[in-house]
C-alpha cells in the first residue's frame, strides 16, 4: 500500500482517483501518521429477481385477485 501526505492527496486528487479506480491503495499520513485508507469501493452485489419481487408476490397471494391494478384503474379514470 503506497502512502501519501495530506498535501500529494490535495495536489493529485483526481491522478490518485484514478489509480484508486484502478485497483491500487493508498495510506494517507498527516504530520507523519497514517491518518485514512484509501481503496477501492466494493461492487455492491446485483439483487436476485426472486429477492426484488418476492414482496410483491406475497401481496399479490393475499389479494387473491381481490383489488384491482392501481395502475390500470388509474389509465381507465383518465381515459373518460
Amino acid at each position: 500500500m503506497a502512502l501519501l501526505n495530506a498535501r500529494q492527496l490535495h495536489n493529485e486528487t483526481s491522478a490518485v482517483l484514478d489509480e484508486v479506480a484502478k485497483g491500487k491503495s493508498f495510506e494517507v499520513a498527516r504530520n507523519g501518521k497514517v491518518i485514512a485508507k484509501l481503496q477501492p469501493a466494493k461492487e455492491a452485489e446485483p439483487a436476485q429477481w426472486d429477492e426484488v419481487m418476492s414482496e410483491v408476490w406475497e401481496a399479490q397471494k393475499k389479494a387473491k385477485g381481490r383489488t384491482r391494478n392501481p395502475v390500470l384503474a388509474e389509465r381507465e379514470r383518465r381515459r373518460r
